[in-house]
């Protein structure tokens, strides 16, 4: 089963090669279908309880570097989060990428049935905005060649999220044009806005909730929801430290510990 295979490349940190993949999904309907799987051994076999939902593919660069189309999405586990600033373990093979995001979390259950949603309903029914980090991780390689589908029963390659301090009066803050920058070891990596992703965080979070309604399922109050890359996706390596400036919002931390056996 393709969900087990996965699972276990993921506990293992073993490389999935793409060209050496039998069994993929032949659409995104049979794609969360094996991530529904997936979710299950997180939850009975890791422990893993989930916290909500990652949109991937809501930032045109984003779209181009993994040649789709339109975006998808997965799941936030509580087992691969991190409060600001965090440290986490370089694993080869797996962590892929660094993703600055807006972030929010839910404040009132949202059923399936009152779909469809719009951004002014889901900034209405936000409890609070905060900035975030989510760095790519699957062992699919190339992950980049891998196809939509692959990727989406892959839990959409979620490998961490490091999550900054949520603010309850985002109000006033200009989340589509207001500058996140990224800096990696103190040097300037790269520079966005809000903008990027589609329709901006509230946009893109109402797609989920449309996408999600579309399965009979509700956003429920307290969940997060990370919305997509508002830069290029830039590359993990080993020993760095990778700072994301959101304003207003914020910043979260993050040092990338090297990897057993490379010098420090």
């Amino acid at each position: 089963m393709l969900a087990r295979l996965l699972f276990r490349r993921r506990q293992d940190g073993v490389v999935l090669p793409v060209a050496d993949l039998a069994g993929s999904p032949a659409d995104l309907t049979a794609a969360y279908a094996v991530q529904d799987a997936l979710d299950g051994l997180f939850r009975a076999e890791a422990g893993h309880r989930a916290i909500g939902y990652k949109i991937a593919g809501t930032n045109p660069a984003s779209r181009a570097h993994l040649r789709i189309d339109a975006p998808f999405f997965g799941r936030l586990y509580d087992g691969m989060a991190s409060a600001t600033p965090a440290a986490l373990a370089f694993r080869p093979g797996f962590l892929r990428v660094h993703e600055p995001e807006i972030a929010l979390q839910v404040g009132r259950d949202l059923p399936a049935a009152e779909a469809p949603f719009d951004a002014d309903a889901m900034a209405a029914a936000t409890r609070a905005v905060l900035p975030a980090i989510e760095i790519i991780g699957t062992p699919l390689d190339p992950w980049s060649q891998a196809g939509v589908a692959n990727l989406a029963a892959d839990n959409a390659a979620f490998g961490h999220w490091i999550m900054g301090a949520p603010v309850t009066d985002w109000r006033g803050l200009d989340l589509l044009d207001g500058a996140v920058t990224v800096w990696i070891d103190g040097q300037h990596a790269a520079t966005g806005k809000g903008r990027n992703v589609d329709d901006g965080a509230f946009g893109a979070a109402a797609w989920l909730a449309n996408a999600l309604a579309g399965r009979g399922v509700s956003l429920k109050a307290g969940d997060y929801i990370t919305t997509g890359s508002v830069t290029p996706p830039i590359p993990v390596q080993p020993g760095q430290h990778v700072r994301a400036d959101f304003g207003g919002l914020g910043s979260v931390e993050v040092q990338v510990l090297d990897a057993p056996g490379t010098a420090s």
